[in-house]
Parts: structure tokens; C-alpha cells; sequence
């Protein structure tokens, strides 16, 4: 509802406690994420992210207790905007993608995005045998799970197929390999020639 001031222009209303909070967990995590692109995984704190999200750190703790707090929600923030978005958002009883639009969505989607060397980084958390490496493996093994079912349902084939299964993990650890190359190579377009390269080649497997 729009408020009217006594000078004729019109005010936005007050937002309430948990829109304020949502707006700092959201500020938070996506600094934490694009820490972790240009820092790396060691250099996070709590401090570093509240300078860079631009809130207090009395703010960022009361949304995240602990640093481990923090990068697990920035995590599953990432990890929410894969499953919803395209492709994974798709109904494969309903839609379906040749071999092509699909390296084309998982590239364009997930692997060109900075964030998904972020991601990278926590994965490489993860094989540690911590609390945190615990609780990001656990949320690693649902979405994998759900990911390659969906993968290999979406260009047709059967997800209990264990050689279709194979197929899907080449095209991902392709793309993976290509999104960690841009990461360091100066010419921007190699990621695409090497896109269009595979794409041919995955035509012929």
C-alpha cells in the first residue's frame, strides 16, 4: 500500500523485520559467493562478507552465527537458483532438448556464470572432514542426485541407463574443464570455440 506525505508525493511503505532480514541474507550470501570467486575459500570471514554486503557485522552474524553458517546458505542459494532455473526447472514428461541445447543451457545457465567457480570452492570444501565439509557433502549428494536423473531424462534417455548416466557426467566434466580455463584464460572467446567444439565431437559419441 502506497502512504501519501503531507507535501503530495507518495512514500514506500516501511518494509517489515523479515523483508529486512531476507534483503541481508541475500546481500550476504551473494557477496559470500562473489568472495569466493575472486578471494578463494581461506580468505572468507565474516568480516571480509560484511564489508563487501555492505551491512554491519552485528547483522550479518545475527543472520549467520558462524562462518560455516554463511557459506552453507550461500551454497543453498546457488544451488536453488540451478534446480529452479533452466534447464533443471524443465518437466522432461513434458520438454526435451537435443545433446546441442542442452551443453548450450548448462553453459549459458551454470557453468559461464563467475559463481560457479564458487561453487568449485565449496565443493573442494566439502571433501573435508569437518562440519562444514559434512553438511555441504550432504547437500552436494541430494542435488547431484536429482541433477543427472533430470540430465539424462531431458535429450530422452533412461536414468537407470548406467552408459546414458555415463554420457551425462562426460558432458558435465567437459563443461566443468572449460568453465575452470575461463577462469584464468585472458582471450573470452576460447570458452565458446571450445563450446562448439565439443558440441560437434558429443554429436558423434
Amino acid at each position: 500500500m502506497k502512504v501519501e506525505t503531507t507535501s503530495g508525493s507518495v512514500a514506500r511503505p516501511r518494509r517489515t523485520q523479515a523483508e529486512r532480514s531476507q534483503e541481508t541474507r541475500e546481500k550476504v550470501c551473494e557477496a559470500t559467493l562473489q568472495a569466493l570467486l575472486e578471494v578463494g575459500y581461506e580468505q572468507i570471514s565474516t568480516t571480509l562478507i560484511a564489508r563487501r554486503a555492505r551491512v554491519s557485522r552485528g547483522a550479518l552474524t545475527h543472520q549467520f552465527p558462524t562462518r560455516n553458517d554463511m557459506l552453507v546458505a550461500a551454497f543453498e542459494k546457488l544451488i536453488g537458483e540451478w534446480r529452479d532455473g533452466y534447464p533443471f526447472g524443465l518437466d522432461p514428461a513434458k520438454d526435451q532438448l537435443s545433446v546441442d541445447e542442452l551443453i548450450d543451457a548448462l553453459w549459458t545457465n551454470i557453468f559461464s556464470d563467475g559463481r560457479y567457480i564458487a561453487a568449485m570452492e565449496l565443493m573442494l570444501a566439502a571433501r573435508q572432514d569437518n562440519e562444514l565439509g559434512h553438511v555441504l557433502r550432504d547437500i552436494l549428494v541430494t542435488w547431484i542426485r536429482k541433477r543427472d536423473r533430470i540430465t539424462v531424462q531431458l535429450v530422452g534417455g533412461n536414468p537407470d541407463d548406467a552408459e546414458a548416466d555415463l554420457k551425462v557426467q562426460l558432458h558435465l566434466s567437459v563443461l566443468r574443464g572449460i568453465a575452470m580455463h575461463q577462469s584464468f584464460d585472458a582471450d573470452p572467446k576460447t570458452a565458446s570455440q571450445l563450446i562448439d567444439l565439443w558440441k560437434r565431437i558429443a554429436s558423434k559419441i
